[in-house]
């Protein structure tokens, strides 16, 4: 009963709304992320002084979801970006986002389930955002029906996109996965074990029956392991060096059906490559939409 207990608040406050406000929030000159931190906050500014629209769409059980929409000129094609876990969409997206429109694509940035300005009690990881991504899609259709839509994630944004792309969504062409999480079983455990250390695994069978009553799925069919067996999409993978992932996106790469490749940007950490090694990043990304 106790462990059912732990499970059930551990499940709260891992997958419960919180305050995004922290997520690349302004540090000290002396932190390794000021330079970081700093290009958001330029980019943020910059992105603000363009045009923009907020979009909002129902989820299929009922909450508004969000999203700013920045269009390019008279271009048909469009990034839907995906923020990560906890994050702020706007400070996460907005130097992305600045790339994207110089390549003349129009950007959308929606606030994934209960993030900021989206509503939503819980995080699923995927369990329910691949069908809120879905409706993003159909949204950016009605606006361009004979574009074309680059799904981009991070992190757990990543993870959704990879969930996804074994689904047919009109007009998608590639997706780009930026450290993407790959399997939420593993999340799962290692949230238990991490929080609870002894016994945690009677801790994460309860949570896991937790998972399946609240998404009605469980948490070991949301692994990119099987979707991207099946993607309909070339997939770009990145993460940077220091993350260890280079082992686990060459073995999807490895058995994605479609065009993919898999880049590790040397010296970054989880979410800074593209600030440390823009470069190779954004050559990277060039190369796989050509395709």
């Amino acid at each position: 009963m106790f462990e059912k207990f732990k499970a059930n608040m551990m499940f709260n406050k891992f997958l419960g709304r919180s305050s995004i406000e922290g997520a690349y929030a302004r540090v000290d000159e002396s932190d390794s992320w000021y330079d970081t931190i700093n290009t958001v906050h330029s980019s943020l500014e910059q992105i603000k002084k363009l045009p923009s629209e907020l979009f909002e769409i129902s989820s299929a059980d009922g909450y508004k979801l969000k999203a700013i929409y920045y269009p390019c000129d008279s271009s048909n094609k469009t990034i839907i970006f995906i923020h990560g876990y906890k994050s702020h969409a706007e400070r996460e997206s907005a130097f992305p986002a600045l790339f994207y429109r110089s390549l003349g694509y129009n950007v959308l940035i929606p606030y994934q389930r209960a993030h900021g300005i989206s509503e939503g009690k819980y995080i699923s990881f995927g369990a329910l955002e691949r069908s809120d991504l879905r409706l993003w899609v159909d949204k950016v259709n009605s606006l361009h029906s004979d574009g074309s839509i680059v799904i981009h994630g991070f992190s757990m944004g990543a993870g959704i996109a990879l969930f996804s792309c074994n689904m047919e969504m009109k007009n998608v062409s590639h997706i780009i996965a930026d450290a993407p999480c790959v399997s939420i079983s593993d999340v799962l455990k290692s949230v238990c074990k991490n929080t609870f250390k002894k016994g945690y695994e009677r801790v994460e069978k309860h949570a896991t029956k937790r998972f399946i009553r609240e998404f009605g799925i469980s948490p070991s069919e949301l692994d990119a392991t099987k979707t991207v067996r099946e993607s309909k999409y070339p997939i770009l993978f990145t993460a940077g060096s220091t993350e260890n992932m280079e082992s686990a996106l060459v073995e999807l790469s490895n058995i994605c059906p479609t065009p993919s490749r898999v880049v590790i940007l040397d010296g970054c950490e989880h979410g800074n490559g593209m600030y440390k090694q823009t470069e190779a990043y954004q050559s990277a990304i060039v190369e796989i939409l050509k395709q």
